[in-house]
């Protein structure tokens, strides 16, 4: 009977744990569900838990999970200071806000002295704050007005917490009594807050582990069947197993929810990046519903358009070829000044050209140029007609009264006159070879017609530096007349693409402006090579 009412009462505990452990799996899941709900783009983001994962009190209430923390109730648990669990938090609102206020009463101390203490951030404890909410509850109590509390209200927002520093701070009260107002308010409302795991947890683990097998040793000896190899062998080891596989499971757990968070954010950081770009594509083609519209209107626009565009084409043809005849006109103009200008040194180098190769040769000059240097030492003054020098260039100059450079055949080593006749023919050939078409250019072109087909000329039956030559002749000769005419289209082929639907469509636009390219170009030989 003792046996059978024994086997009873383990029945009845197994099946009472068994309840209680199915109803606390079904709320642990039903708290947890809502944090694990996929959003728009499918995808679970971890933003909603902690590295711990979802972690589900003692009351049944769902928290994030941390490593190092507990979750408890203040109102029952009682914490000391030193068991809350700090955080650093970030105060640029607040420090703003703090400065007009200490400006406002003269306070700039305490507000360098909390500046100097949040530059690096605040570290408080995370559970003692009251909300604004709250604040401001408190503030209409004490008789504040309603103008300072609507600054607090229109600056902060309705989840900011208050932590006690700031409270301190703000309101010029001691630290410690800011806390215990807090931590008060926070107990009050039975909150559930972050506790240090390592302040809290019940130390011995192992130790409690060999009291439990030391106890049950001494118990289970009084007990038949319960020798000694049961007792050390079996229930030791299963002991000793039961511990380690304790402490193995804790570290596994916590590296496993590990990795599975930090592997959730990078996943949660590569769909917001995906999210961004399709929003990114999307926008792209926002204003395609306006296409139809703009091809309405595109016909009548595109025939507008060519007719501008066509009219300024020739005007700026006409504004070209205006603007090179004026710069070659004005190169004329300026290389017949410079001959003007070039004329008169011209005339005395050359006279005293023709003095230097006479005098060595001409006995009379000399003589003469001995008696007049006598005649100078003397003291007597010397005519024009006694010195060689002065009587030569006299000569020289007077000579060139009355003749026709023209018509005088050009001497290099005859009199001045002809030797200005020589440096003036062979200005004149400058002339010539730099603003004229010459006979041997004329000629040439003339040549690459007749191997073209003459009348009949066709570009394709030109040799390869037969047609090179044909481009140089048009450029020189257009550069020396000043006459401008566009030799290219002043278009660029389209570049290929990676779409193969696009592909014929490019190839055939660029088939089309390479055929009218050559066509111009043949036009344009065509008529230059006419002219000759």
């Amino acid at each position: 009977v003792r046996v059978r009412r024994s086997i009873d009462f383990k029945l009845a505990v197994s099946t009472m744990l068994s309840v209680h452990a199915c109803r606390a799996l079904r709320a642990k899941r039903a708290a947890v569900a809502p944090l694990l709900q996929r959003n728009i783009w499918n995808v679970s983001l971890p933003v909603l838990s902690g590295p711990g994962g979802a972690h589900t009190t003692k009351y049944r209430i769902v928290k994030p999970g941390k490593d190092g923390v507990e979750w408890d109730d203040f109102l029952l648990a009682l914490p000391e200071r030193k068991q809350l669990v700090s955080f650093t938090k970030d105060v640029p609102l607040f420090v703003r806000y703090l400065k007009v206020v200490t400006d406002l009463e003269g306070r700039s101390h305490d507000f360098l002295a909390f500046l100097d203490r949040a530059k690096s951030g605040l570290v408080v404890e995370s559970d003692v704050f009251i909300t604004t909410e709250e604040l401001l509850a408190v503030m209409w109590k004490n008789g504040y007005s309603d103008q300072e509390r609507n600054a607090v209200q229109f600056t902060f927002p309705g989840d900011y917490k208050f932590h006690y520093p700031e409270l301190s701070a703000l309101f010029d009260i001691p630290e410690e009594d800011t806390y215990k107002f807090c931590m008060r308010t926070r107990t009050e409302q039975s909150h559930i807050g972050e506790l240090d795991w390592s302040k809290v947890q019940r130390k011995g683990f192992i130790r409690d582990h060999w009291l439990v097998f030391g106890t049950g040793l001494i118990i289970f000896k009084y007990f038949p069947f319960f020798n000694y190899y049961f007792g050390v062998k079996v229930f030791g080891t299963s002991m000793w197993c039961v511990t380690m596989y304790q402490l193995l499971n804790r570290w596994i757990a916590k590296s496993c929810r590990k990795n599975e968070y930090m592997a959730a954010q990078k996943t949660a950081h590569n769909v917001m990046d995906g999210e961004d770009q399709i929003v990114e594509s999307m926008k792209r083609f926002s204003n395609d519903a306006k296409c139809k519209e703009y091809l309405a209107d595109f016909k009548t626009e595109a025939e507008s358009k060519i007719s501008d565009y066509r009219q300024a084409l020739v005007i700026k043809l006409k504004d070209d070829l205006t603007e090179r005849a004026i710069k070659q006109l004005q190169a004329i103009s300026g290389f017949e000044a410079t001959m003007g200008s070039e004329m008169q040194d011209l005339v005395v180098r050359e006279a005293a050209s023709s003095f230097r190769d006479q005098f060595p040769r001409d006995t009379d000059m000399q003589e003469a140029a001995f008696a007049a240097a006598v005649k100078s030492l003397s003291g007597q003054q010397l005519d024009v007609t006694e010195d060689p020098v002065s009587k030569h260039f006299s000569d020289a100059f007077a000579s060139l009264a009355g003749v026709d450079l023209a018509t005088i055949a050009g001497d290099p080593q005859g009199s001045l006159a002809q030797r200005i006749a020589y440096s003036q023919q062979l200005k004149e050939a400058e002339f010539k070879q730099t603003f004229m078409v010459t006979t041997q250019e004329a000629e040439e072109i003339r040549a690459i017609a007749s191997e073209g087909g003459g009348s009949q000329f066709d570009l394709d039956k030109l040799a390869p530096h037969s047609v090179e030559r044909l481009d140089a002749l048009y450029s020189s000769i257009n550069a020396k007349v000043g006459y401008s005419l566009p030799e290219t289209l002043g278009t660029k082929p389209i570049k290929e693409t990676s779409d193969s639907a696009t592909v014929t469509y490019v190839e055939q636009v660029n088939a089309q402006l390479a055929a009218a390219s050559k066509t111009l170009r043949e036009a344009r030989l065509k008529a230059f090579v006419a002219a000759f």
